[in-house]
């Protein structure tokens, strides 16, 4: 891959992980407003398939998947495509049950009120899984720039005789 083209990549995903950083800290802020929450909620969503995507088409770009080493990609970052769908899954969940919550209710609503421990440990496993997708995939996004993964090397073939 090209500087100039993985630099633009990165951008974009590293822009991608900072939308989801924006989102996850102003979304309480716009409590009151259900229909600019779900905007903002859509967007979060959208923009974590998106790097999910992006992601993948980084995969299929490197020169390992096209050697047909795919299990050797999927080794080196099954971590990040694990966190990323479950952060995602955690999102939907949170974002589906807080809409749930807030659809038709006043803006004075309070969403904290006893009673709702389930959305409170939810709330909770979402933002913590944030910190760890927010990890891995700048870390898979850093390490995907590595010349190695693009062409025939002996980082590679030590690898495949491994």
């Amino acid at each position: 891959m090209k500087v100039l083209q993985y630099g633009i990549i990165a951008t974009l995903q590293l822009l991608l992980l900072v939308i989801d950083i924006a989102i996850n800290t102003a979304s309480e802020h716009f409590r009151s407003s259900v229909l600019i929450l779900l905007v903002l909620y859509i967007v979060q969503d959208v923009a974590l398939v998106l790097a999910l995507i992006i992601l993948f088409l980084v995969f299929f770009n490197t020169y390992v998947f096209r050697a047909g080493l795919v299990s050797l990609l999927i080794r080196k970052f099954i971590a990040t495509i694990v966190v990323t769908l479950i952060y995602l899954a955690l999102c939907l969940a949170l974002h589906v049950w807080a809409m749930k919550l807030r659809w038709g209710k006043d803006k004075d609503f309070y969403i904290w009120d006893a009673g709702k421990d389930g959305f409170l440990i939810l709330y909770v496993c979402q933002r913590a899984g944030s910190v760890l997708y927010y990890f891995f995939y700048k870390r898979t996004t850093l390490r995907l720039g590595d010349p190695n993964y693009y062409k025939d090397s002996a980082w590679l073939r030590r690898h495949v005789n491994n």
